[in-house]
């Protein structure tokens, strides 16, 4: 074996030792939480208060990784529940500092007794330059964490660089995916090789992603989104050429079905769901174009768009049943060939439809330009 080879398993052995050591800490954390009745991160964060000292919320936030906004709301539930408090800057009135209160040390030192002795233990084996070379290293490593905990937090900084998203389908039986945001250009299909419960990519700003009991939440920062519900000489802009670079790619589990709801609006939506069972579709706040591709349904299926529209393209299998009602102004109306000019509101529907019990029913509120509904 090379010296090479060797330095290789070394460094690959302490990759997985700290990660193992990382994700002990981590539950050490959460007991010590629960038994205080708070959160993990409240108590990391109490614990960086003890060991800096006095910090501003700024400055805690730098030091967890964490956003101010998310600092302050921490700092609210320790105040609240008694382990810290906030006392003016003496060299500066206009700025707040939080400190822990008396006694709060001794208590959160006492249920770290036994890990403390426990690794005094482990040191005493070291020499001094050795417990120097270790502290060199967990003081480079502290380091390194912040700025990945950082960069994992608020992936929108990395808005060049683009990543992907994932998580575990665990034992969720039903999925939900909401848009709290306004969304560029975004395509969502389902893979039925998927065993994740969905995996998502996209390019230019980034979005924030989180699951939670199958509910999937996907959140883009505040842009100065093109209003796609402008109209210029009585026309509805197409506005997806705007960000034709910033893109979504999300992929879905078929074994469960699923809920769509987009709150702030789209500029370009293209859905194959083919392969989904769609519970679900909700629209708010317009879109540039809307396409959808869906599946025989179970039951009958809302799908709900309110708010400016340029483009609706909606196409299910031959044979289902759906029914349209179009509220608001519309240019154009196309239900399996069957074509309508004018304004709303309009109602229309396949033969059969009303008395389906498997069927789609569409509702469009607000201003249209071109809406086709037809089979594949």
């Amino acid at each position: 074996m090379s010296s090479d080879q060797s330095r290789d398993e070394l460094r690959a052995e302490l990759l997985q030792s700290a990660r193992r050591v990382g994700s002990q800490a981590a539950l050490f954390s959460l007991a010590v939480a629960d038994r205080l009745g708070l959160a993990g991160t409240d108590v990391e964060c109490l614990d960086r208060l003890l060991v800096e000292g006095t910090l501003t919320v700024g400055r805690l936030a730098e030091l967890t990784g964490l956003t101010t906004g998310a600092a302050t709301r921490m700092v609210d539930r320790l105040e609240q529940a008694g382990y810290v408090s906030r006392v003016p800057d003496p060299s500066d009135r206009r700025r707040v500092l939080v400190e822990p209160v008396p006694g709060v040390g001794d208590k959160l030192g006492a249920m770290h007794d036994s890990l403390r002795r426990a690794q005094m233990e482990i040191f005493d084996r070291y020499d001094e330059s050795q417990l120097r070379l270790l502290g060199g290293f967990l003081h480079e490593l502290d380091g390194t964490l912040l700025d990945e905990t950082a960069k994992m937090r608020n992936p929108s900084e990395q808005s060049d660089a683009g990543g992907s998203y994932a998580a575990p389908v665990g034992g969720v039986t039903s999925g939900r995916l909401i848009f709290l945001s306004g969304a560029p250009r975004i395509a969502v299909t389902g893979d039925p090789a998927l065993r994740e419960l969905y995996q998502a990519r996209f390019a230019g700003p980034m979005p924030k992603m989180r699951a939670r009991g199958g509910i999937v939440t996907v959140s883009y920062p505040r842009f100065a989104w093109f209003d796609w519900r402008t109209q210029v000489a009585g026309q509805y802009v197409d506005a997806s050429a705007h960000w034709q670079k910033d893109t979504g790619d999300i992929a879905l589990n078929c074994s469960i079905p699923w809920a769509i709801e987009l709150r702030g609006g789209v500029s370009s939506w293209t859905a194959d769901l083919r392969t989904i069972r769609l519970e679900s579709f909700e629209l708010r706040g317009g879109a540039s174009q809307l396409e959808l591709t869906l599946a025989a349904p179970r039951g009958i299926v809302p799908v709900h768009i309110r708010g400016g529209i340029n483009r609706i393209s909606i196409t299910r299998p031959v044979g289902v049943a759906a029914g349209l009602e179009v509220r608001g102004g519309v240019s154009e109306i196309a239900v399996d060939g069957e074509v309508v000019k004018g304004s709303g509101p309009i109602s229309m529907q396949s033969p059969g439809a009303d008395s389906a019990a498997d069927r789609y029913e569409i509702q469009i509120d607000g201003g249209a330009n071109k809406v086709s509904i037809s089979a594949f």
